[in-house]
């Protein structure tokens, strides 16, 4: 289904592209040339939009037989950013360059993605990766660390028995920058799992996440490390 309305999508660009034109042809017979080569259809939802640099629409009979096109399909010429520079594109550039069109060139930028209003994101969590600006700890990272230094305590039986290491955990950091929901991916002891559950609990609140101006829900991932020879 993902696919299916993504190509949709696509090829009502296109169309909106072709009526600005007064194309005649019909959106269904449309053809692809992407980055030098022929694709068909059924390609085009693999196409990330975002990754359009241009898009050019060849109407005219005699400007396709430049790109090797005899019928009377609608001819779509992307150029995709990661490869606007190959020797692919610099030849379909230069043929570009020498069609004389009737009107306004049908080359366009790939249309940037919407943002959205404040009601339409959703209420679900964000990864840390993806959202515009991360949650942070008041004062920053190295204020965090001296935030653990100062408040972990480090179990008796586990400093007896030389237990050392890193204990990975993730978290919500809600929109009013309180830690949720705080869980050991990857742990060393019992002991000095719940030590790092605990003191991650005590936590001031962050400053929260923020995404197209809107705080957010986002899951955090960090590692906290026990060593015995601070």
């Amino acid at each position: 289904m993902k696919k299916r309305s993504f190509t949709l999508l696509l090829l009502l660009c296109f169309g909106k592209v072709l009526l600005a034109q007064q194309s005649q042809a019909p959106s269904q017979n449309l053809l692809f040339l992407v980055d030098g080569k022929f694709i068909s259809k059924s390609d085009v939802a693999r196409i990330n939009r975002d990754s359009i640099e241009t898009l050019t629409i060849v109407k005219e009979k005699q400007h396709k037989t430049i790109f090797g096109v005899n019928d009377e399909a609608g001819l779509v010429i992307v150029i995709t950013k990661a490869k606007m520079n190959s020797a692919e594109n610099r030849l379909i550039k230069e043929k570009i360059s020498k069609i004389n069109f009737k009107t306004k060139p049908d080359a366009v930028k790939a249309p940037a993605p919407a943002k959205p209003s404040r009601d339409s994101i959703a209420n679900g969590t964000f990864e840390f990766t993806v959202i515009q600006k991360q949650p942070e700890f008041p004062g920053g990272i190295k204020a965090f660390y001296s935030f653990l230094n100062e408040n972990i305590k480090y179990p008796k039986e586990a400093a007896k028995r030389q237990i050392q290491g890193r204990v990975f955990l993730s978290f919500i950091v809600e929109k009013d920058g309180s830690l949720t929901n705080i869980k050991v991916t990857r742990g060393l002891s019992h002991d000095i799992n719940d030590e790092a559950i605990r003191v991650l609990s005590t936590s001031p609140n962050w400053n929260p996440g923020i995404h197209f101006g809107v705080p957010v829900r986002v899951k955090y991932n960090i590692n906290i490390n026990f060593n015995l020879n601070k």
